[in-house]
């Protein structure tokens, strides 16, 4: 599948979310070996990304080096930045394949249980190319 690095830097929060929700073992594998893959693409990008700033920015008074909006580089950085958020590229990966119920325990008796697998619509949101429910 083609995903821009914009993609994969937005997805990268609501993936660290995903991975901390118990899951079946199989969907939490998928997870896991998808978040490696992401680790790996967002060493590249911020490697590049890194530059850009570098290139661009100024050093503050603690040395770190950032670009101002004030600046007449501004414009050059974002137009930069823009353009490494839209390469796009083929990612290869399995979908996450999240089920819609979860092993769970009763509140009231600990009777163990299906429930229903609950997740937060902005993790979703950020991660709807990625997974798929089951």
């Amino acid at each position: 599948m083609k995903v821009t690095n914009g993609e994969i830097m937005n997805c990268k929060g609501a993936l660290e979310a995903l991975v901390k929700v118990k899951l079946p073992v199989r969907s939490s594998l998928q997870a896991a070996k998808f978040a490696n893959k992401v680790s790996q693409k967002l060493k590249a990008i911020d490697e590049v990304r890194q530059g850009i700033i570098k290139n661009y920015g100024e050093k503050n008074d603690k040395g770190q080096t950032s670009v101002s909006p004030e600046s007449p580089q501004w414009e050059q950085f974002v137009k930069e930045f823009n353009e490494l958020m839209e390469i796009e590229e083929e990612f290869v990966f399995e979908k996450i394949r999240l089920p819609e119920k979860v092993s769970g325990t009763c509140d009231s008796c600990k009777h163990n249980m299906d429930v229903t697998l609950q997740i937060e619509a902005s993790i979703l949101m950020a991660l709807e190319r990625f997974v798929e429910v089951a």
